[in-house]
């Protein structure tokens, strides 16, 4: 699929460059720009292959994935110079709801098996799904290959920025061979955090936070509360109340929209959750801020 990521997003001109940079494997990269209109949203999909696909957010991109049978998360912002990195052994499928303007990665697992076997690289491991965690180093990755679309012999200068973009993936996002045993690492401590940030809002799972860090429920919770020091649940609750004391400043909003736009289930969990962190209701805190 190296050569149709440009195709796959209905964009079959999008330049691509691709190399080989240790062995046989290509290491490939697609600069992807896709309009995209109101009414009739775009659904991408990718075929099932052994190799993972990253994508790299040069502009904030509203898209959600489309699960087995249809079914469509969340829409979700992945905001600028953010990354995801998703396994395609089953295929992934997205639909975008606003202009794209990114650079795709397409890397096959052998490719990493090679530069595992670059002396003092990292050993070749699986790697974790990732979902819109900011990655400086690929966003400095990716502003150095952007020139190089508009040059006609890449190779030599492509060579080592592809052996960088791989060895910098083996180091921060490999799975754990014993990730219940382990706390999270500081990149999966990030993305869950900022994944629940993100979705204050709305209902969620545990193994929602946990698919976002490539971990089962059981493990996460478990990493969660040895690294953090509180269950992931705990520290979501004392995030929406940190929220709802934000929101109080507002008196145009009733206690139950603080509620609604903090994520809790009506006013009275919104009661019970900020008395049993702050001692007092939600109404006494919001009475003390104005006197």
């Amino acid at each position: 699929m190296d050569t149709e990521v440009g195709v796959h997003f209905g964009v079959a001109t999008a330049p691509s460059m691709s190399v080989r940079p240790v062995g046989n494997a290509h290491f490939s990269v697609t600069h992807l720009c896709r309009q995209v209109r109101a009414g009739n949203l775009q659904a991408i999909h990718l075929p099932a292959q052994p190799a993972y696909f990253m994508m790299l957010y040069l502009r904030d991109t509203d898209h959600c994935d489309i699960a087995a049978g249809g079914v469509e998360t969340v829409v979700r912002c992945y905001r600028k110079a953010s990354v995801c990195l998703v396994d395609l052994r089953e295929g992934a499928s997205i639909r975008l709801h606003s202009d794209l303007d990114a650079l795709a990665f397409h890397l096959p697992y052998c490719l990493f098996n090679e530069v595992g076997s670059i002396p003092q690289a990292p050993q070749a491991m699986p790697l974790r799904c990732l979902r819109g965690s900011g990655d400086r180093i690929m966003w400095n990755i990716g502003c150095a290959l952007l020139p190089l679309f508009e040059r006609q012999d890449v190779e030599a200068v492509l060579r080592p920025i592809a052996i960088a973009a791989c060895v910098h993936l083996l180091q921060h996002y490999t799975i754990k061979a014993a990730a219940g045993e382990a706390p999270l690492s500081a990149w999966q401590e990030k993305d869950a955090k900022e994944f629940m940030a993100d979705h204050l809002q709305d209902d969620i799972a545990v193994a929602d936070i946990a698919e976002q860090v490539g971990m089962s429920a059981a493990d996460f919770v478990e990493a969660f509360g040895s690294t953090v020091g509180i269950t992931p649940q705990r520290w979501l609750a004392l995030l929406r109340v940190e929220r709802a004391k934000e929101c109080l400043y507002d008196r145009r909003l009733t206690i139950a929209e603080v509620a609604e736009q903090c994520g809790f289930a009506g006013e009275s969990q919104l009661n019970e959750v900020f008395f049993d962190q702050t001692g007092i209701t939600p109404d006494v805190w919001r009475r003390g801020l104005f006197h």
